[in-house]
């Protein structure tokens, strides 16, 4: 079931409300396993594909840039989502994080490193990409 599919933007702190332009953009579907088949259980309960829109000054990813508030927003536990990429300057390929925990006092950070898209994920995937 699809949970959400809209766009997540990152605003530059000093200048919220600024040019768009100046912004990156992300397409964002988050996908619900769990509310499917229960003789086919999924390993994560979640599934976020995102896709980076055209433009925006910075480099970087939407996982390490977005992933906190997005998991706020939709009450979202780090180690039920597979989050899956796509890159603009590497088109027609997925990528998936991998989160590694960072344990700080009474908070957990989150590293992300990325591999390529299993068979099997991207089969999970298909039906909304």
């Amino acid at each position: 079931m699809l949970v959400f599919d809209g766009t997540y933007m990152l605003e530059r702190k000093e200048d919220p409300g600024a040019s768009p332009a100046h912004a990156c953009a992300w397409r964002v579907k988050i996908i619900d396993f769990s509310s499917g088949d229960s003789s086919h259980p999924h390993i994560r309960p979640y599934a976020l594909l995102a896709d980076r829109k055209a433009g925006g000054i910075f480099e970087t990813s939407c996982a390490e840039s977005l992933g906190k508030r997005i998991c706020r927003d939709f009450d979202l536990h780090v180690p039920d989502i597979l989050w899956i990429e796509a890159f603009p300057d590497l088109p027609g390929v997925l990528y998936v994080a991998v989160f590694t925990p960072l344990y700080r006092d009474t908070t957990i950070d989150y590293t992300v490193t990325w591999r390529p898209i299993l068979e099997n994920e991207r089969a999970a995937v298909a039906p909304w990409c």
